[in-house]
């Protein structure tokens, strides 16, 4: 078979991750893949694959509206977020990673953004022949909202990514370090942990934020996140988020919404303790695992939480391996796209 990949998404935090773990885990040896995004970022695949430059924003009405033309002559397009460019004439299997947008208001841009974000969504639901699930809540929101298309959905995990290739042996530990790592958005509870952070005894904590401070709330007044202690590091690359979390003590996931979250599971591969709200997809998929949950969106029990943990990481590398590894999670899509292919015969 011949499969097309949008790989546009490569370089990018979260999804970018994702489409990363997933495209270096395909069977080349199996299929024919065309990798679809910029060139220079697919070169190692290059005598693996065919490489179909393209450098738009998978998120512009540019991204949106057309791919390569060459994806009409595969077997199958496979995308890792929910967006399917209208030219896609071919099955498409997707994935959907959490449906914050219908379930919190807050994190669109007012009802016009809301409405194409909606129109998008079920699009993907309608179009897909088959919807990748990164998590069972996800999973929950999909037979909620979309009932009728709800048969197209199966679970498959998210996978723990790039992790194994970071050297952080210099890296010593940090008494008192905490650091929250992810987007500055809404949904990430950072108001929480600031709140936490300032009740804390001072002079014994500080506290790294792995993001931009601009735009954590649209039209909000970002003064209170400057308190003393407090550090918003900028962009990092993958090595100094890797030894950002080496560091650390604690890595604080405070989230009040998520479709999967893989920091925490970052945090526990290089020894550093997660302290993780109690979202229900954070209980999900990180039960069974050495993390203290926190009651969401309450600072002062995060903050009672913080004192009490114990730093010691118990949890093996090879137990999260176990259970989110992005073999398993390309072998899944893979397989699902031979199925949906010879239904198609």
């Amino acid at each position: 078979m011949k499969i097309a990949v949008d790989c546009r998404y490569l370089g990018r935090s979260g999804i970018g991750r994702v489409c990363e773990g997933i495209t270096e885990n395909l069977n080349f040896d199996k299929h024919e893949y065309l990798l679809i995004g910029d060139a220079g970022r697919l070169k190692k695949y290059a005598d693996r694959a065919k490489i179909a430059d393209n450098r738009d924003d998978p998120y512009s009405i540019a991204g949106i509206k057309k791919i390569n033309r060459e994806t009409n002559g595969c077997d199958a397009f496979f995308t890792p977020n929910f967006l399917i460019p209208f030219s896609v004439k071919v099955p498409v299997v997707s994935v959907m990673h959490d449906l914050i947008f219908l379930d919190m208001k807050e994190t669109t841009r007012g009802a016009a953004d809301r409405a194409v974000k909606k129109f998008l969504l079920k699009r993907c639901m309608k179009k897909s022949r088959a919807v990748s699930c990164v998590s069972r809540f996800t999973l929950s929101r999909c037979e909620h909202y979309y009932p009728k298309y709800a048969g197209k959905c199966f679970l498959n995990y998210n996978g723990v990514a790039g992790v194994m290739n970071a050297d952080v042996s210099g890296v010593k530990k940090q008494k008192g370090a905490l650091l929250f790592v992810g987007n500055v958005k809404p949904h990430k509870g950072l108001k929480t942990l600031i709140s936490a952070f300032s009740l804390l005894p001072k002079g014994e904590y500080t506290l790294k934020i792995v993001g931009e401070k601009d735009n954590f709330l649209t039209g909000a007044d970002t003064s209170e996140l400057l308190a003393d202690g407090v550090t918003f590091t900028g962009r990092l690359t993958d090595k100094e988020v890797y030894e950002e979390i080496a560091r650390a003590e604690f890595l604080i996931q405070p989230s009040v919404y998520e479709g999967f979250g893989s920091p925490p599971f970052e945090a526990l591969y290089f020894g550093t303790k997660p302290i993780v709200s109690d979202i229900p997809v954070f209980k999900e998929v990180y039960g069974g695992f050495d993390v203290t949950f926190f009651k969401t969106g309450d600072a002062f029990d995060l903050k009672e939480k913080i004192l009490a943990a114990d730093p010691a990481v118990h949890t093996k590398r090879e137990e999260i391996f176990e259970k989110f590894d992005y073999k398993k999670a390309a072998a899944a899509i893979e397989r699902k796209i031979e199925e949906i292919c010879r239904e198609g015969k």
